[in-house]
């Protein structure tokens, strides 16, 4: 394969790169770029890749020589007659990609994960030939630019700007990053390391409400990380862009990352799990910088090990930060619902999967690697000690700094100081899919129907059992398939919440469970036991959705804990659309939207508020509550403590244009006006059309979406869609499905890694009927040749309409 041979071939790698950046968006950027290398073998030629159109090559030469070259599916290829080995400098004048340039009219980005760098500019475009980077930009005369290296130099030249960046440490070329544009910008000096913060936000009130702690937050999770590895931060400098708009939470550029800026200036009064949101995406982009950038993947095969990493340790950096929080549960509600939604799917898929083409490696993103990862990493952790894997992890990075390593190079490292069988473990774990089922046989639990044969998960498992009042559990290891006689009564699987796996619960533990859960002080044991209940309740093997919903809804009026509460709101409000009918939904209108506005008005602190506002404004659809809205929304009506930012009467207009269609225009037009924030006018002006009440206007934006130019700003186009498919519109938008499937191989060519999930999220979300699931069905089965990475992630986003489909078959409406 090409990029075996050049990882055997190829050694030193640096670029020197110089492009020129017009104000204009549409105009094109020019590039030079000197590649210097030492070619080992000199018997082949030379591949280099460019996604591009070969009339966007100007020139090659090969050590100061002018040469003749090939330009074959995107690649320069350069004739042995020109090559030998020892160093060698080829320099490429050429036109750049636009691809993953994300330009706009006054400021671009670029975001080169995986192997997006090659639309850019030529290239050794895979993650195990680390190079150095040196940059060159010329930009309008007001930008500002930021890249992974040190700002060498900024001169001006007439009415440009020009930053030279210094030499960066040896990074994959799906790290190399800048952004350039009319940028404001904050500097700090933090522990003797200067920090600068870029941003394009214009409320500076907002800015200067989270200026600190975003620098604090950042300068907590180095720290962290330098005593937990004992390796100091291996990069020349550390700053930060924040994007509107961007795809991602966070990117992990070394020297340079780049956030999504909504993600870290929060509103005022901002709810205890958004704050905590926050200090976990910071924690999570700083920890890259050692486990992903210092030592990255060999191959994006095991792309799973920087997330799992940094999603590990960021959970244990925002501990100090957040006291009153139990972390415990924090760990739960963060990571199980998630990897529940994808493992009991049939497109479930192992933690480390294969990967014939680069070009596919986005498909391997999603909430195995991102959410149950983390949980396995945990169960490994406690299997061989806290202080053995913070050892084997040091020595990890030790061993691989600057280069790249495998899955299985650190499980060799653990295998050498641990008497267990880690890679047994792992086989399981790590390399197959699913997860196991746990029931109830008589009194005793058995391992049920796993789809792998003589499978065993090891694991912990606690089981409690009897009122709360007498308590009493047993902690017991599951290692083998053997059923486990346990005490007899309404018993609790998986009380303490740290097992994995699908948990039923005996009739007489449900209904005690639904009647009586706030009588449990814990509560891990309350969010686990509410997962085991709406796991069993979608399976069909449970309470009714109506049962669930109702003694959710009851639970809220009591339940104090802000993370519980933000969950049991999630999971009402996904139940209410996806999993009631009509009759269901009428029969609790009422009471729900009492509980929650009255939830609204008695809770003191707003950002315990927040979350209860939140869910009444996506549910109530009656006159009254609607008229409620639309005063908070003019401002004739306030509630003490809830403030609503630009960002809130935004999402506010949005429901009542798509409730109250007869005021929809002016409504929309009125909001358009009062935003102050130039990027944010334009993203509203993007999803107008996907609210309007004129279905030919939705028909035309739905079309739009056909050109991939349309689709650029994938955050606009995936609010935009939940809209166009919101179940109050399901019947008129369940045309727009078949088309939505037909686009996906374009969409995952030309989007970023998680535009091909969100796109079908966001599409299926709002269905629950039989015609809906059987438009999937029917694209499977006219396309029983579709690569099974896509159709996987059609079965992992449309399995609550298929399991919502047949509950309401199954379900007689009264």
């Amino acid at each position: 394969m090409l990029n075996e041979h050049r990882k055997e071939d190829i050694q030193k790698v640096a670029y020197a790169i110089t492009l020129a950046i017009p104000s204009e968006k549409s105009a094109s950027i020019s590039g030079n770029e000197t590649i210097a290398f030492t070619l080992l073998a000199a018997d082949k030629p030379l591949v280099i890749d460019f996604s591009a159109n070969s009339s966007q090559v100007k020139s090659v030469m090969v050590d100061g020589t002018s040469i003749s070259y090939s330009f074959v599916n995107e690649h320069i290829v350069i004739d042995k007659q020109f090559l030998h080995e020892g160093a060698i400098l080829v320099q490429i004048e050429f036109i750049a990609g636009d691809l993953s340039l994300n330009r706009n009219d006054d400021y671009l980005y670029t975001l080169f994960v995986p192997d997006r760098a090659s639309t850019c500019f030529p290239l050794f475009d895979q993650p195990n030939l680390k190079a150095t980077y040196e940059l060159t930009l010329t930009v309008p005369e007001k930008w500002e630019a930021v890249s992974n290296g040190v700002l060498k130099e900024k001169k001006q030249q007439n009415d440009k700007s020009i930053f030279v960046f210094d030499r960066t440490k040896p990074i994959s070329s799906y790290l190399f990053a800048f952004a350039a544009g009319k940028f404001y910008k904050k500097q700090r000096h933090v522990n003797g390391r200067e920090m600068t913060m870029y941003y394009r936000e214009t409320d500076s009130v907002k800015v200067n409400r989270n200026e600190q702690e975003v620098f604090d937050l950042h300068r907590k999770s180095l720290t962290w990380l330098e005593d937990y590895t004992r390796i100091r931060y291996p990069f020349d400098k550390f700053d930060f862009v924040l994007i509107p708009s961007f795809q991602y939470g966070g990117m992990e550029h070394p020297g340079s990352i780049f956030y999504n800026e909504s993600s870290l200036f929060l509103d005022e009064h901002a709810p205890v799990n958004r704050q905590l949101s926050r200090a976990s995406l910071i924690a999570h982009e700083t920890a890259h910088m050692w486990f992903g950038d210092l030592v990255t993947m060999d191959w994006f095969n095991d792309v799973w090990m920087k997330e799992v990493f940094a999603n590990f340790m960021a959970a244990k950096i925002v501990q100090p930060s957040f006291p009153d929080i139990d972390h415990r549960l924090r760990f739960l509600l963060a990571h199980y619902p998630s990897a529940y939604e994808v493992d009991r799917s049939a497109g479930a898929n192992p933690i480390i999967q294969p990967l014939e083409n680069l070009k596919n490696a986005g498909t391997l993103y999603g909430a195995i690697i991102y959410q149950k990862a983390p949980i396995v990493m945990r169960h490994l952790e406690r299997k061989i000690g806290e202080e053995l894997m913070q050892q084997s992890l040091r020595d990890y990075l030790k061993k691989f700094s600057y280069g790249n390593a495998r899955w299985d190079d650190l499980i060799q490292i653990i295998d050498e100081k641990s008497p267990e069988n880690i890679e047994a473990w792992s086989n399981v774990w790590v390399k197959t899919s699913g997860m196991p089922e746990y029931k109830w046989m008589g009194k005793n639990i058995v391992q049920h129907n796993d789809s792998v044969a003589d499978r065993i998960w090891q694991q912990p498992l606690q089981i409690s059992w009897n009122n709360p009042k007498q308590d009493t559990s047993v902690n017991m290891v599951l290692a083998s398939g053997v059923s486990l006689l346990v005490h007899s009564g309404p018993g609790f699987l998986n009380s303490d919440g740290f097992s994995y796996g699908y948990f039923s619960m005996d009739e007489e533990g449900k209904h005690y469970f639904l009647n009586n859960s706030l009588q449990w002080k814990d509560p891990a044991f309350r969010a686990s036991m509410w997962m085991n209940c709406w796991e069993s309740m979608v399976r069909g093997d449970g309470p009714s959705p109506l049962q669930l919903e109702q003694a959710t809804l009851q639970t809220l009026t009591k339940e104090s804990n802000p993370l519980l509460v933000d969950f049991l709101l999630g999971r009402l409000q996904s139940a209410w659309w996806q999993l009631l009918n009509d009759n269901d939904r009428a029969v609790m209108q009422h009471d729900l939207e009492e509980i929650l506005w009255t939830l609204v008005l008695t809770t003191k602190e707003g950002g315990r508020k927040t979350p209860y506002f939140n869910a009444y404004r996506n549910l109530a659809v009656s006159t009254e509550g609607l008229n409620t809205l639309e005063a908070l929304w003019e401002g004739s009506k306030t509630v003490k403590d809830l403030v609503l930012s630009e960002e809130d009467k935004i999402t506010l207009a949005y429901e009542l244009a798509l409730k109250i269609p007869a005021r929809q225009e002016l409504i929309l037009r009125k909001q358009l006006e009062l935003i102050t924030n130039p990027d944010r006018q334009k993203r509203m002006q993007f999803v107008m059309p996907a609210l309007s009440d004129d279905w030919t206007v939705r028909d035309g934006f739905f079309e739009s979406l056909k050109k991939a130019e349309n689709r650029e700003h994938e955050s606009w186009v995936l609010e935009a869609l939940s809209y166009l498919h919101h179940p109050l519109r399901a019947k008129q938008s369940i045309q727009y499905l078949r088309p939505t499937l037909d686009l996906l191989q374009e969409v995952q060519l030309t989007g970023d890694i998680f535009f091909p999930q969100r796109w079908l999220a966001s599409s299926f979300n709002g269905y629950s009927s039989k015609e809906a699931s059987a438009i999937v069905k029917t694209f499977l089965k006219e396309n029983p040749g579709y690569p099974y990475y896509l159709r996987n992630k059609i079965l992992q986003s449309t399995d609550m309409l298929e399991r919502a489909a047949r509950l309401k078959q199954e379900i007689v409406p009264r």
